[in-house]
């Protein structure tokens, strides 16, 4: 082609590339194939990473403890010179605990809490917030009317059972007016539980006892 036309030469129809590469002629290099990636090997990298990271962690939750145990007949203290002894057998909650003002303690399905808190006012103004808060606010069912109770270390209080569709349990409250403290006391299972274990909390609540003021 003479220089400066500026005419384009013309490419080969495809049939003439490859007639010639069958002729031995210059060949036209192919598009390379995609290469499989080798998945299982990574699967496998990545499973071990997640079942190690896991495990790593469920051994951190079970060195974290959540329970303790409770040395029999040893009394626990509330807080503001408030005790009791736990049944046998019961453990120390730990995560619901507060050193000063709450002891809970738990046997299977059972809990068991004791709170200590100031209170100005007339005794039966906690009671009433108590009912309502359970009868309203967790839709409890509630015994009509609170029964009186009596320690054996002569703390006096008020008393009364609830019942829902997934639990059961009884509470009892002390307020001593002259120390502006009231004691808050609640005992709950699953409603088929919440019987046979009564006993127990009634039994821990009657070793409530508060230390003689100095």
């Amino acid at each position: 082609m003479p220089r400066g036309s500026g005419r384009a030469m013309p490419l080969p129809p495809s049939n003439a590339l490859s007639s010639a590469a069958a002729q031995g002629g210059p060949r036209v290099p192919e598009l390379p194939r995609r290469v499989p990636y080798r998945t299982l090997g990574v699967s496998v990298l990545i499973f071990g990473l997640i079942a190690g990271f896991v495990g790593g962690l469920t051994a951190w939750n079970d060195s974290v403890p959540g329970e303790r145990r409770i040395a029999p007949g040893m009394e626990l203290e509330v807080g503001r010179g408030v005790y009791y002894e736990p049944a046998p057998k019961w453990k120390l909650d730990t995560a619901r605990s507060r050193t000063g003002s709450t002891s809970a303690i738990f046997h299977g399905a059972n809990r068991f809490s004791i709170r200590v808190q100031e209170w100005r006012g007339g005794p039966d103004g906690p009671l009433l917030r108590q009912r309502a808060r359970m009868e309203r606010g967790q839709r409890l069912a509630l015994e009509d009317e609170p029964e009186p109770f009596k320690t054996r270390s002569g703390l006096r209080g008020m008393t009364f059972g609830y019942a829902g569709p997934s639990m059961a349990g009884r509470y009892w409250q002390v307020t001593d007016t002259a120390r502006q403290l009231v004691i808050q006391v609640d005992f709950h299972s699953v409603p088929e539980g919440a019987e046979n274990s009564l006993d127990e909390a009634e039994a821990m609540v009657d070793s409530l006892r508060m230390e003689p003021r100095p």
